[in-house]
């Protein structure tokens, strides 16, 4: 389960652009979105340890099932990704870690390297946001809330004022993309090609693609009949 922060987290200063992987098949993380990760393997939770000793970091990347290699037992993943800074954990008794994640940055692997840690480790380079300007990022903004509103209609789950809050215009335009990704109940597949979207208005029209095609569902009567969108809290 994932939360909208409005809040900035950064990275350290130090930060030396090498990362301890965190490989699932099953999550995304975005800038801005809290994550609620459980880690019970002997070596996640040892990459935990070393996080909260450290910088707090964790990187968040997604193991691509089209490329598995059937010689190795270590699954390939996408090659970009996203850093994540642990806001609060609970290590429980019997040793494993619950951890709320808040995604920082996106960045891409470099590469991989050979280390004595027991989890994967790499070296990336770090995908700074476009900055916002024109006529042309309004009009996006625009048409992703009022697609959004269309979708979140069709759906239980949503109060109007919580809706308002959401699509504040205190949001940056690149958070509000993301989160309208992550929170309209778009497949794992569709927020990997969001978080691989470097240039903003690509990543706005992948959205705008994603809401269409699921209105289109919904009004054909194919839709997800879920709670929508998964529960959080504005911060």
């Amino acid at each position: 389960m994932g939360s909208p922060m409005k809040s900035e987290h950064s990275l350290p200063e130090d930060f030396g652009n090498v990362v301890r992987l965190f490989p699932l098949p099953n999550v995304v993380l975005f800038p801005g979105i809290v994550q609620a990760l459980q880690l019970f393997e002997p070596r996640y939770k040892a990459l935990v340890a070393d996080a909260l000793e450290t910088d707090q970091l964790i990187t968040m990347a997604l193991i691509d099932s089209q490329e598995q290699t059937q010689q190795s037992d270590v699954p390939s993943i996408a090659k970009t990704v996203c850093v994540g800074k642990v806001l609060s954990h609970t290590r429980l008794e019997d040793g494993r870690y619950n951890v709320f994640l808040v995604g920082v940055k996106r960045a891409e692997v470099v590469s991989e390297l050979i280390t004595e840690a027991p989890y994967r480790m790499a070296e990336v380079r770090l995908i700074e946001e476009q900055l916002v300007e024109g006529h042309e990022f309004s009009v996006l903004r625009t048409e992703v809330c009022a697609r959004f509103r269309k979708l979140a209609s069709y759906r239980s789950g949503w109060h109007q004022d919580a809706l308002d809050q959401f699509l504040g215009e205190d949001l940056p335009l690149s958070q509000l993309i993301d989160m309208v990704c992550y929170s309209c109940g778009a497949g794992i597949t569709e927020q990997q090609r969001v978080l691989e979207a470097v240039d903003l208005g690509e990543r706005g029209k992948v959205v705008l693609e994603i809401l269409n095609s699921q209105i289109e569902a919904t009004e054909n009567g194919q839709g997800s009949v879920q709670d929508f969108p998964p529960s959080f809290s504005l911060n």
